[in-house]
């Protein structure tokens, strides 16, 4: 069994894979308001995960991997897990953002997304056996109260558009966690491969919902803003993920999920114009102190990027089926950088 490599001081490349992934994750829901001023939400999510896909078949084929055939018992049970987190953690929430900005700013996108890695710790303490601390347990309540605070205007003033959209919002983060409960339980695989098995599968259910809309009315602009969407904060993060962890890893680029809801909110405001509310910056500000509890309680969460897709950040070498690139803490939802999968 190879030994994992020793984590290294991040370098200049490091922090520069730092910042596209905060960047990456922090454009996508400003990406996402331009793609759906002419796209509906069913054609953004397919050609959105294609062009992702195809990125990485590319990227795993051409760094030596290979994908699994589903034609023996092992690799059907492979492929059934990687649909599984696909449909959850790519097909259903590609879709569920673009309809939820339609209701909502994307301002207002990108802080419901920081509450991702509160929700994971839920979810890792519930279904993937890492119980919860007392001070990651305090993070959970802070950052629920800031969800509370985005909520209670909407509810509260009878703005059910606004409402509706944050639950579905909400309802989108709730895949990402459950995607890496599924990924903790998956069969053990090169992290590469099964992420590109992941994007597939997800893009093969997202397809039909795509089928028989008007393409014939998407702006150029809506089209590459869909691309820009499947191949930066999807595909490309995705690699620069991987490649970080393994030399700097998981807790290094856990820093990023405070960055991009910050992005987020800029981007909102200086492309779009878009107000942000005094309860917006309180809900923001309260999340992310859920979100730093939750890590200093023994939970290193990744990135929650807005949609990027993070793909998962611990690797097998060849040394054999169990050896792992890079042992870094643990990664996104609350779980081990195997887990690691990418969103936004």
């Amino acid at each position: 069994m190879a030994a994992p490599p020793p984590l290294k001081k991040p370098e200049r490349g490091d922090w520069i894979g730092w910042a596209m992934v905060a960047v990456g994750g922090g454009s996508a829901p400003s990406a996402i308001n331009l793609a759906i001023e002419s796209a509906p939400p069913a054609v953004i999510a397919a050609f959105r995960i294609w062009a992702a896909a195809v990125l990485l078949l590319v990227y795993t084929y051409a760094t030596g991997r290979r994908l699994v055939m589903p034609t023996s018992p092992a690799g059907l049970e492979l492929w059934l897990y990687a649909a599984a987190a696909g449909f959850v953690g790519y097909a259903m929430p590609f879709f569920l953002f673009p309809y939820a900005q339609l209701q909502v700013s994307s301002i207002m996108a990108g802080i419901v997304m920081a509450f991702l890695p509160v929700m994971a710790v839920v979810f890792a303490a519930l279904f993937a056996g890492e119980p919860m601390t007392k001070r990651s347990l305090g993070g959970v309540l802070v950052g629920s109260l800031g969800v509370l605070f985005l909520l209670g205007p909407a509810v509260f003033g009878g703005i059910s558009g606004t409402a509706l959209g944050i639950l579905l919002l909400l309802l989108a983060v709730l895949g990402y966690a459950v995607m890496g409960v599924i990924m903790r339980r998956a069969p053990d695989h090169p992290a590469r491969s099964f992420a590109t098995m992941m994007m597939l599968a997800a893009a093969v259910m997202a397809t039909p919902f795509a089928v028989g809309a008007e393409l014939e009315g998407i702006s150029a602009a809506s089209w590459s803003a869909i691309l820009f969407l499947g191949l930066v904060p999807t595909g490309i993060n995705a690699i620069v993920i991987v490649t970080v962890v393994r030399r700097a890893g998981a807790g290094f680029l856990a820093t990023s999920a405070y960055a991009s809801p910050v992005i987020a909110v800029f981007f909102g405001i200086s492309f779009f114009g878009e107000p942000l509310a005094a309860t917006q910056i309180l809900g923001l500000l309260t999340i992310l102190a859920g979100v730093a509890l939750t890590q200093s309680g023994g939970h290193k969460t990744a990135p929650a990027s807005s949609q990027a897709g993070i793909t998962a950040a611990e690797e097998k070498t060849p040394g054999g089926p169990n050896s792992k690139e890079q042992a870094a803490p643990h990664g996104q939802h609350g779980l081990p950088p195997k887990d690691h999968p990418a969103i936004r």
